[in-house]
């Protein structure tokens, strides 16, 4: 299992980890971007390569 962690401090929330996740992971919801549907994360860290914050990281579960 993979789970996508998010850092608040860099994220900015451009919503570009939103339109590359291929399994609807991650939202925004007002301010913040977070991690809505955690075990559907497929760890395929396509959210990490596009991320221009460096403000997501992907672990293994």
């Amino acid at each position: 299992m993979f789970l996508p962690k998010i850092n608040d401090d860099k994220c900015k929330q451009c919503g570009e980890c939103i339109d590359v996740c291929p399994a609807d992971v991650l939202a925004i919801d007002g301010s913040k971007t977070y991690v809505a549907n955690p075990t559907d994360c497929l760890g395929c860290e396509s959210c990490v390569s596009v991320c221009p914050e460096e403000a997501i990281l992907v672990e293994e579960v």
